[in-house]
């Protein structure tokens, strides 16, 4: 099985930053991975700005490392924090970039910006955004139920290869998630024309738990390992609903093609889950060179 060999994990010292250490410390303990952290210092400081408490920080994180039996580095770089990470990322070729999400909304976002997003769609490895509230006691065990957004596209297909991958073990499970956009309430109220739009949707149902149930590989058959969902309404917010239900620990979602839309938008699915959905989130961008971790073909089955 070819696996997760070198993990990028963006470090400060916030909250969300150490429950990404931690969930990249797990993942590079289960996986047998190298792990390089980088601590990027605000252009607007000196080099030397906390340099005392940026020291026992790598030296705090090194002791936990080396007590997992993880290959450890460090690296603080000068500089903005998404040009920092794109560096390294360039640099060393990680499989997975691990970072923190404050999950700001309103104008504390539009004004500050969004790391985690910044470094999602500009990067060409998969980055995994932990939020603040998962902390060190939740990331002691790996992903065992994880929700995969689907639409279809390219990036959602990727998505889909790496929560079926990451689901590695007999005992985990993986729920495909399809929404069908509602119609609206708002609608003339002549019979017939609801009739027609009603038969419509529930076509656009069985096409895509058609589709859903054939993006799982055809030799992966075990009973109750992957489920399809597909529901109606809005996209995100069915999602999260979803992933709520289940008590999904991951969801995975694709970010599309980086033109100028999707640089602004950062795909409006994907960046609306990061803001709301509690647990952990994979953005898997739809082109890269890099492999993705391969699941092992032992018989699969989907549950719908």
């Amino acid at each position: 099985m070819t696996s997760l060999s070198r993990i990028l994990a963006a470090i400060d010292f916030s909250k969300p930053a150490r429950a990404a250490f931690d969930q990249a410390l797990a993942l590079s303990r289960r996986y047998g991975a190298e792990l390089t952290v980088v601590h990027a210092v605000p252009a607007t400081q000196s080099f030397q700005w906390r340099a005392r408490a940026r020291l026992a920080l790598a030296a705090k994180l090194r002791r936990r490392a080396e007590g997992a039996g993880v290959r450890f580095h460090v690296s603080v770089q000068h500089g903005d924090p998404v040009g920092v990470i794109l560096l390294h990322a360039s640099a060393l070729d990680p499989d997975l970039i691990v970072l923190g999400t404050h999950q700001r909304t309103g104008l504390d976002r539009l004004r500050t910006g969004s790391v985690a997003e910044r470094v999602a769609v500009k990067a060409t490895q998969p980055v995994l955004i932990v939020p603040p509230r998962r902390g060190a006691d939740d990331v002691s065990l790996p992903f065992r139920h994880i929700a995969v957004a689907v639409d279809f596209s390219e990036a959602s297909e990727r998505a889909v290869d790496w929560g079926l991958a990451l689901a590695s073990d007999p005992d985990d499970r993986v729920t495909l998630v399809h929404v069908v956009p509602g119609f609206s309430e708002a609608e003339p109220p002549r019979a017939l024309y609801r009739y027609g739009i009603a038969e419509y949707q529930r076509g656009l149902v069985r096409d895509a738990r058609r589709r859903l149930l054939q993006a799982v590989p055809f030799d992966l058959k075990r009973p109750g390992k992957v489920h399809a969902r597909v529901v109606t309404g809005d996209p995100a917010t069915e999602v999260t609903r979803v992933a709520n239900e289940i008590e999904a620990d991951l969801v995975v979602a694709g970010v599309p093609r980086r033109n100028a839309l999707s640089r602004g938008l950062f795909g409006v699915t994907a960046a609306r889950l990061l803001r709301v959905v509690p647990a952990p989130m994979l953005a898997v961008p739809d082109r890269s060179s890099h492999r993705i971790v391969q699941p092992e073909h032992d018989q699969l089955s989907v549950a719908a």
